[in-house]
């Protein structure tokens, strides 16, 4: 009750304020037009409306009260649980990190022991499976550090070239393998970027060239050109069988594996793409793709003067322009 009086004070103030002064106002300033029963029973009345909307009143503030007090140990169960899950994916991470690092070490011990191998088709099928272990082992790695990608990212200015050499690098033994062909038309533009990840997007689309290659000349091309005043336009394109209109929407979704084989044996996880977008869009970096279905597929990269995206300081860019004209 003393709750109820301490959050009802005004109200009640003003209740006893009107009482007040219908009393003076019948009983005194107009106490000769007045009867004192009729000012009784004017009393009556007042008492029993007062008396009933203080127990409606009463009873709605302890409802409201027990309510509130419900959902407080609600939101603090639910809190705490959210603690507890938070708790459990960053354990769960570090494990997922902690393997992945100690697996490189038996992974790379393979790779010398497939070296010394006489058998040249065993050598050649035991480091696809290698490449294609050390390949979703960096998709794992990275993956996991999608959700503080902030926390491990070195913006900095750097030439387009760079961060494609560096992909095509590491999807080189899968490259060799298919015979792809290698065209790049970047010329000397820069970027204002983070390498690393830069490198490790486009080493996914060049893993989904490798997936989707169509005969016996397949061709992979990187171009670059500058679209705007602060834009640079990014294309890796293939020559593939493409991607079906109907898949083509929904190919950056988690999970979406779309209707695509390859060779009759393979099936994508639905996740390399996924994870693509994830990361360009953390950079500031828009992705698009387009298609013709059992021609050729682009994907095409926009980058612009994040300075104010990530909330750096003008002065703290290098002097020359980010993004460098061809």
């Amino acid at each position: 009750m003393s709750e109820y009086m301490r959050k009802r004070k005004m109200p009640i103030l003003a209740g006893s304020a009107l009482i007040v002064f219908i009393h003076l106002y019948f009983g005194y300033l107009v106490s000769t037009k007045v009867y004192v029963q009729d000012l009784i029973y004017l009393d009556g009345m007042l008492s029993v409306i007062l008396a009933v909307s203080f127990f409606l009143d009463c009873r709605r503030f302890q409802f409201q009260q027990k309510r509130h007090k419900e959902m407080e140990a609600e939101i603090a169960r639910l809190q705490e649980a959210n603690g507890r899950l938070l708790r459990e994916i960053d354990e769960q991470s570090d494990y997922i990190a902690k393997w992945s690092h100690e697996v490189k070490l038996p992974l790379s011990a393979l790779g010398l022991m497939n070296e010394r191998n006489p058998d040249k088709e065993l050598k050649d099928s035991m480091e696809d499976c290698l490449a294609r272990i050390r390949q979703q082992l960096s998709t794992m790695l990275m993956s996991g550090k999608l959700k503080t990608l902030e926390n491990d990212v070195v913006l900095r200015k750097m030439p387009l070239a760079e961060a494609v050499g560096e992909a095509v690098k590491g999807q080189s033994w899968s490259l060799i393998r298919e015979h792809f062909q290698i065209e790049m038309e970047l010329c000397d533009i820069w970027v204002y970027s983070d390498r690393r990840w830069l490198a490790y997007i486009l080493g996914q689309l060049i893993a989904n060239a490798v997936k989707y290659k169509k005969g016996e000349n397949p061709c992979l091309c990187f171009g670059a050109e500058r679209t705007a005043a602060e834009e640079v336009r990014l294309w890796v394109e293939d020559n593939g069988i493409g991607i079906e209109d109907a898949d083509l929407p929904y190919i950056f979704d988690r999970g979406y594996i779309g209707g695509n084989l390859r060779n009759g044996d393979y099936r994508s996880t639905g996740m390399g793409l996924y994870f693509a977008k994830e990361a360009a869009e953390r950079l500031g970096i828009e992705l698009e793709a387009d298609s013709q279905p059992g021609e050729w597929t682009r994907f095409t990269l926009y980058f612009r003067n994040n300075a104010e995206f990530f909330l750096m300081e003008e002065e703290k860019l290098p002097k020359e322009d980010m993004l460098q004209e061809c």
